[in-house]
């Protein structure tokens, strides 16, 4: 079994409260998963607070530009999104490189990373649907290659796990260009059948609500707040509240 605290978009007071009374509580979660829109402090604090690593992608609103400089000049937007993006690339946090796409692997299991949101204003870490369609087959063809080697070794398969900050075309998205989805992904689920999809981005008001959707053989969760992702094999158990954690 697999156990996963994702976090996304809106510090927890609640998991907080958690780590900072109860961390040996949380001691069976394997990993910590950001879908973006942290404080890299905040994701700190957790790492230091549960002890595990973490895997993260960034956000739309963490790569933004400064508004008392570029004012409401489009160009000079572009310009400092253009110059930001080689420290958007060497972003780190708590010892671990931005994931967006790249290919890892953890025990039996390979997480891949899509950041950013749709392109909508130039002023963050925005991608067009083009852009972030490079990416994808970028990392179709790194995760078909270590699938090839693992048949060629004749070890057992991995399963997948993506990190996104935006959501899937028409799941869990909404109509307005910044909070769209992409279709990329909806082809690369089609294409790749992941076991599991987390994304951010999209609020829900409630920290405590669940936004769960299965397309295909891929179980879709909107991370927002945090939520405990537990695998086992082939099913997906997704909470609010950790099973070992009552700090009532």
């Amino acid at each position: 079994m697999l156990k996963i605290l994702a976090v996304s978009d809106s510090e927890s007071p609640g998991l907080e409260t958690m780590v900072s009374r109860f961390p040996e509580k949380l001691r069976d979660i394997d990993l910590i998963i950001s879908c973006g829109d942290l404080e890299r402090e905040y994701l700190e604090f957790l790492v230091d607070g549960i002890n595990r690593d973490l895997f993260f992608v960034s956000g739309n609103h963490q790569q933004e530009c400064d508004d008392d400089v570029a004012g409401d000049n489009p160009v000079e937007r572009l310009l400092q999104s253009l110059r930001a993006f080689p420290e958007k690339l060497a972003r780190c946090i708590a010892g671990q490189s931005d994931l967006h796409g790249r290919v890892v692997t953890y025990k039996n299991y390979i997480i891949a990373g899509f950041g950013g949101s749709m392109w909508y204003s130039g002023r963050g870490n925005e991608y067009s649907e083009r852009e972030m369609a490079k990416t994808v087959r970028q990392v179709e063809r790194k995760i078909q290659l270590f699938r090839l080697r693992q048949k060629i070794l004749n070890r057992p398969p991995y399963d997948l796990i993506i990190i996104s900050h935006a959501p899937l075309f028409r799941v869990h998205d909404e109509p307005d260009q910044c909070h769209k989805g992409f279709k990329c992904f909806r082809d690369f689920v089609e294409h790749m059948s992941p076991l599991l999809w987390l994304h951010g981005h999209i609020h829900l008001g409630d920290v405590k609500k669940h936004q769960i959707t299965v397309v295909g053989k891929t179980t879709v969760v909107n991370a927002f707040g945090h939520k405990f992702v537990a695998i086992d094999k082939d099913k997906i158990e997704v909470s609010f509240m950790h099973a070992q954690a009552n700090v009532s």
